[in-house]
């Protein structure tokens, strides 16, 4: 048996959100600008002028935060309600469409999405792990138009999940070659102390027949990350010692075969991850075979915040292990170039596989 898990990061188009996290070079020259011209105590109408312009170019102005029209979707028909209005009916099956409504989302280049594709292809999992997926149709066209011309088939079972986040981000699982979905447990409405929604995008469980009628329990995990002026180290701590709560109670029914995989949101041996990985009980495939999938050593990856865990009951059955970073064709080049950011670190979350002879 062969599992593989990556943080897919969106398959076709990700929400504007993402943009807006990701500062320009012109945003920061704009935002340079306006602070000088604010610290100026004797401005001029041009000063003033120019001001109301970077307002506009930051996304202050009201312009560019307010929508004009917000469309629902009521009993099959679209409305609209201008702001401080009443709804009115803008498109039925009797009414045509006459307007514009501004997208939320923005879609992927192709060659990000090829650089998946071909680490997947290249790990060949029997059942394949998915975080950070956008919606099921997105997920449905991935496995039929993408991975079945590759694999000589689709992943014969699928499921997505859908969870807490707000741009409707999920978990997805695909099996094949025998390999069954016969249980799911979401874990959605689990609280934080603060009686906040614990995870953000759900932590499901889900449970898998091998083809000899062998069963595993797989978590699929994706634990709150830093944001830039917010450590939430106590929140992982807390996601930490729920998911090992959860793989105590299996454990405890005699299903001690468990995975848990996905983004960690922090380094091995972080003190928010010591519940999962302090006393041995779930271990990482990290230090077994990682390197040896990709040229050269795996550097920087060694800070890393991906994870493939396994119990004690799955440690005699290890075959083998790998990681595959995707990778962008750079024609240019004549071959291959690493998806880098800042530091020549990779910003494209690894895909991890492992294999176990159950």
């Amino acid at each position: 048996m062969r599992l593989a898990t990556m943080n897919i990061q969106n398959l076709f188009h990700r929400d504007l959100s993402f943009l807006k996290q990701n500062a320009s070079k012109n945003l920061q020259d704009w935002m340079e600008e306006f602070h000088a011209l604010l610290k100026n105590p004797n401005k001029a109408n041009q000063d003033l002028g120019r001001m109301r312009e970077l307002a506009f170019l930051m996304g202050f102005s009201p312009q560019t935060t307010e929508p004009f029209l917000t469309l629902r979707r009521r009993g099959g028909h679209l409305y609209v309600k201008p702001l401080g209005g009443e709804r009115q009916v803008k498109a039925s099956e009797r009414v045509g469409w006459n307007g514009w409504v501004e997208l939320r989302s923005y879609p992927l280049d192709e060659k990000h999405r090829e650089a998946k594709v071909s680490s997947i292809v290249q790990a060949n999992p029997d059942i394949l792990v998915l975080q950070e997926v956008e919606d099921r149709a997105s997920l449905s066209d991935f496995n039929r138009d993408y991975l079945a011309p590759k694999l000589d088939g689709a992943f014969e079972q699928w499921l997505f999940t859908e969870g807490n986040d707000n741009r409707g981000l999920g978990h997805a699982i695909l099996t094949r070659n025998g390999y069954r979905i016969t249980g799911f447990q979401p874990h959605a409405h689990e609280k934080d102390k603060e009686g906040h929604d614990l995870f953000g995008m759900d932590c499901p469980e889900y449970t898998v027949v091998t083809p000899e009628g062998k069963e595993l329990t797989i978590i699929s995990a994706r634990f709150q990350e830093d944001h830039k002026d917010l450590d939430l180290h106590t929140k992982r701590k807390q996601q930490a010692q729920r998911v090992r709560s959860f793989c105590n109670q299996l454990i405890s029914q005699s299903r001690d075969k468990i995975m848990v995989c996905g983004t960690l949101g922090e380094v091995s041996y972080g003190d928010c991850l010591t519940p999962l990985l302090g006393d041995g009980t779930l271990s990482d495939f990290h230090g077994r075979s990682l390197g040896k999938t990709r040229k050269g050593k795996v550097g920087d990856w060694l800070a890393k915040h991906d994870y493939l865990l396994y119990s004690k009951a799955m440690a005699s059955c290890i075959n083998g292990s790998g990681v595959l970073f995707p990778l962008e064709s750079k024609a240019s080049d004549g071959g291959k170039c690493r998806f880098v950011g800042k530091k020549n670190r990779a910003v494209v979350p690894p895909l991890i596989w492992g294999e176990f002879e159950l």
